[in-house]
């Protein structure tokens, strides 16, 4: 789905969730696909000590400035959407969707909060979780990857499945769970926004877990790019870089500049190749939904 110039998988998780049901008919997800969820609850007004967040949800990370100014929204607007929660054996709620929302209901002091409470499977529970991160493209590479892997390891998903349930290529899903096999440095580096997916290929592509640590070390201590580290990684590898082509030559510091500005503006790895009389620029990307938000974000419809 598409709006405006930015792809999404969805409008988000509360228009996906179908209208005009029944309030309440328990134990029933009828669909879980990036476009449609069908999830039959109730709308209830539940206190604030009865729902507990959701421990294995694939976010790892909250931004508190972000959630201080979701709660500031909310104090001039109101709760637009409730949060989504199912009943635990304990008598708790746990969050299936909306665990901002609620963490900024606690920062106004509100003493409850309006919920749809839905009765679903554990493994429905952890994929509806995903969609709606992936959905609001808020998880790091890191989180989404861990939660692509709980998915295969406590709900026994093939990664085909995956890639149908949220939308995605299936190498992307098996790209996100590569990332995993990094160091643990280096998965701290690119979880912070140090490196970037880029980075964490190249690194891959080193069979020998000193030399990876080694090559991490030379990006983040000189700031190299992209391309700039898949030439220190054939140097590591074979000795020598790999040879540029005979007519662009080395890019100078404003090139430098320009090429970093161009990957930023487009969320993508670009590589400049700058000669005398001609030049390239080389955009990666993996699978057509990438191909697809690149575009858009240059304009093209």
């Amino acid at each position: 789905m598409v709006e405006g110039k930015k792809m999404r998988l969805g409008r988000g998780l509360d228009h996906l969730i179908a209208s005009g049901m029944p309030q309440t008919v328990p134990n029933n997800v009828t669909t879980i696909t990036p476009n449609l969820i069908e999830i039959y609850g109730e709308v209830r007004e539940l206190a604030i000590d009865q729902i507990i967040p959701n421990a294995k949800q694939a976010r790892r990370k909250f931004d508190e400035k972000a959630i201080q100014e979701l709660a500031d929204s909310i104090a001039a607007q109101g709760l637009l959407q409730p949060i989504i929660v199912c009943p635990t054996p304990n008598g708790y709620f746990s969050i299936v969707a909306g665990e901002r929302r609620f963490r900024a209901m606690q920062i106004l002091g509100k003493s409850s909060i309006t919920a749809k409470v839905v009765n679903i499977s554990e493994a429905d529970c952890a994929i509806i979780s995903l969609i709606e991160n992936l959905q609001r493209e808020s998880l790091n590479p890191i989180e989404e990857a861990w939660g692509f892997l709980r998915l295969v390891d406590e709900f026994g998903l093939t990664q085909e499945q995956i890639a149908q349930k949220v939308g995605k290529a299936r190498t992307t899903i098996a790209n996100a769970l590569r990332l995993l096999h990094l160091e643990k440095e280096a998965l701290n580096c690119l979880e912070l926004g140090k490196i970037t997916v880029g980075h964490a290929k190249v690194l891959l592509g080193l069979e020998d877990p000193t030399t990876r640590l080694l090559l991490l070390e030379k990006i983040i201590t000189a700031d190299l790019n992209v391309r700039q580290t898949e030439r220190q990684a054939n140097i590591l590898k074979l000795g020598k870089p790999t040879p540029m082509p005979s007519n662009p030559r080395e890019l100078s510091e404003s090139l430098m500049k320009i090429e970093k500005q161009i990957a930023q503006q487009l969320a993508a790895n670009v590589s400049l190749q700058h000669g005398s009389t001609h030049g390239k620029i080389i955009i990666e990307y993996n699978g057509e939904q990438e191909l697809l938000r690149i575009v858009q974000s240059m304009g093209i419809e």
